[in-house]
């Protein structure tokens, strides 16, 4: 079967696609047939060794740790009723593979039949994220939020489960993603590639600020025109605020089964949606990450098997 393998810390374009052998099945295992992976900044920011001081991992190894796929054979300690089912998860030992061996049994979650298996791929480093920070951030009712990266695969999700909360979004985008964000419920929003100053005096003053983009020159460009803010991010471990009344704080901590159960049933009621950039084959890995990076993005790009 084939595996996409990162065997140097040189980035996007080193990576390769491989022969590997297919799994081993034990009484513990869930064979999986792979159908999609998540394209996330977590993949190439493992390319470039940028996480080996947050978690290091030994070369080579597949990427990716999320999935979308369908239960081909259970093993015999594990759920018989899988065999078949739609289902998504994690899976320490990579995922940019045809076949994914899963033997520890909370790192996989059964998709419900109303919600497809695209949509539930983007759950993963997407829609989890987006709950973890209205969660960290204490979200209320009366919040103004502003929010970096408003329209990638977190931010999407984001402004959807902000505006249920009854909140008032700022979106900081690009000027060709203001209708996409309009549609997601944005109630302003900001080219963060024009004057910013100028445009933050256009809108209401935010108590809150979630960061998706990890963008230090951008977080104090936003920060020097107030004073006091409340600043979470998913992206930077470590930022420091403008001055002493405005405080940070980043986590990136599990929402747990029952958080991954919530966003299910909120997907499978129409209450949030999925926004899916494109879809491409997973031999075309490199110009999917490539994509990802370095151009305007529109919700998930997904990698299909």
């Amino acid at each position: 079967m084939k595996a996409v393998i990162q065997s140097s810390f040189e980035g996007i374009t080193a990576l390769k696609l491989r022969d590997i052998l297919e799994p081993h099945m034990s009484a513990m295992s869930v064979l999986i047939k792979n159908r999609y992976t998540p394209v996330i900044p977590w993949d190439w920011l493992s390319e470039e060794g940028q996480l080996q001081n947050f978690n290091p991992v030994k070369l080579p190894r597949i990427i990716g740790y999320s999935f979308g796929g369908i239960v081909e054979k259970v093993g015999a300690l594990r759920n018989q009723k899988l065999l078949g089912k739609k289902v998504f998860g994690f899976n320490p030992q990579g995922t940019h593979t045809q076949l994914i061996n899963s033997q520890i049994p909370p790192l996989l979650i059964e998709v419900p039949t109303k919600v497809s298996l695209e949509d539930a791929t983007t759950i993963i480093g997407g829609a989890d994220a987006a709950l973890l920070a209205v969660k960290q951030s204490k979200i209320r009712p009366n919040d103004i939020v502003l929010v970096t990266g408003a329209t990638g695969g977190v931010g999407s999700y984001l402004i959807q489960l902000l505006k249920l909360m009854k909140t008032t979004v700022i979106a900081f985008t690009r000027k060709e993603n203001y209708s996409f964000a309009q549609n997601l419920g944005a109630d302003y929003i900001i080219d963060f590639t024009q004057d910013i100053k100028h445009q933050l005096q256009l809108v209401p003053k935010p108590n809150k600020i979630i960061d998706t983009a990890g963008s230090v020159p951008l977080l104090d460009t936003i920060s020097h025109n107030y004073e006091k803010l409340t600043i979470f991010s998913l992206s930077l471990p470590k930022y420091k605020p403008i001055n002493s009344i405005q405080t940070f704080s980043f986590s990136n901590k599990s929402i747990g089964i029952k958080g991954y159960q919530q966003l299910l049933s909120m997907l499978e009621n129409k209450q949030i949606s999925a926004s899916i950039n494109q879809i491409l084959p997973f031999q075309e890995v490199i110009q999917a990450q490539q994509i990802a990076k370095f151009r305007p993005s529109q919700g998930r790009i997904l990698l299909e098997y």
